[in-house]
């Protein structure tokens, strides 16, 4: 726990932050969506195992409630954190929760490529509080790697039926070395073979449902797909040239939402980041009713310099 004193004649200790038992997604109110479809995915057993996902939650003398999922990488690193923090925090609190959180310990463990979610009401002075307590670890500015955040609509979307001569199905692991390179052709990896990126879409496919559409004449070659990450993202939408102009994207994405609020509960809405150059991605999102979230809302990126 992180200790401070108090002054009332005399100097008395007192718990500033005091670890309790790690909150359910029932328990995080329907404004953090983020944070809310994460635990879930962890409490479903759609997010990584074997000690790679640990969920802490602090409660400070004030009352109000933090939480931290951190993931680790296969080589035990910290490659990303999602924060939840009590909008009626004050500035000293949320410092607290930061030095409990992102420790010297855990700086020196962070990964080449690091991750965050935020939606505090105090944005700005949380960044500004990473920033400081592992920028010496991340000179680009993460800002380079910014999204858009939709949030998925909380109606239920009404299924399309794939047009005639294409199936609709379950990618499985094979499918990978073949997703790879078009996904790093999308999102700009330096290494376009796209080798790096094998694992990631593998683990995608083995932990949560991914889907892809086929033709009848090759049903076992994707011509589209999508996936869902660990922290509750739909992600890794594509259709190949030759099969785009036929709704295939909307009918991927209306489905994975669809399993989504089967399998979560309606309560747990589900988001997608979406780079800013992606007119037709975004388009397509707030065609379905997806909302753009503010600011203050967002997911970015550290990495260290060189890496691709």
């Amino acid at each position: 726990a992180v200790v401070s004193t108090q002054s009332t004649g005399c100097q008395v200790p007192f718990i500033m932050m005091e670890k309790i038992a790690a909150l359910k997604s029932s328990e995080i109110p329907e404004k953090f969506p983020i944070f809310k479809m994460h635990l879930s995915f962890i409490e479903k057993g759609w997010s990584e195992k074997d000690g790679n996902v640990t969920t802490a939650t602090y409660r400070s003398s004030a009352g109000h409630i933090f939480s931290a999922i951190t993931h680790l990488n296969e080589k035990k690193e910290v490659s990303r954190t999602d924060f939840h923090i009590d909008d009626e925090a004050s500035l000293k609190e949320i410092d607290d929760f930061l030095d409990e959180t992102l420790s010297e310990n855990t700086v020196a463990n962070l990964a080449w490529i690091y991750s965050i979610n935020l939606q505090p009401r105090y944005f700005d002075y949380v960044l500004e509080g990473i920033v400081k307590r592992i920028g010496p670890n991340y000179p680009e500015n993460p800002d380079r790697f910014d999204h858009y955040m939709f949030i998925a609509p909380t109606s239920k979307p009404e299924e399309l039926t794939v047009p005639q001569g294409y199936i609709l199905g379950p990618l499985l692991e094979d499918h990978a070395k073949a997703i790879a390179p078009q996904w790093a052709k999308d999102i700009d990896f330096l290494d376009v073979s796209g080798q790096h990126l094998v694992p990631i879409v593998v683990g995608n496919i083995k932990r949560r449902p991914c889907f892809g559409i086929f033709t009848e004449s090759d049903p076992n070659t994707p011509i589209a797909w999508s996936c869902f990450y660990s922290g509750g993202a739909i992600g890794m939408l594509h259709v190949k040239e030759g099969h785009r102009g036929k709704g295939l994207g909307r009918i991927l994405v209306r489905h994975c939402l669809k399993v989504i609020q089967d399998t979560h509960g309606m309560e747990c809405r589900s988001h997608a980041c979406c780079q800013k150059f992606n007119a037709a991605s975004r388009n397509l999102l707030f065609s379905e009713g997806w909302e753009l979230q503010p600011v203050n809302y967002k997911k970015l990126y550290f990495r260290t310099p060189g890496q691709s």
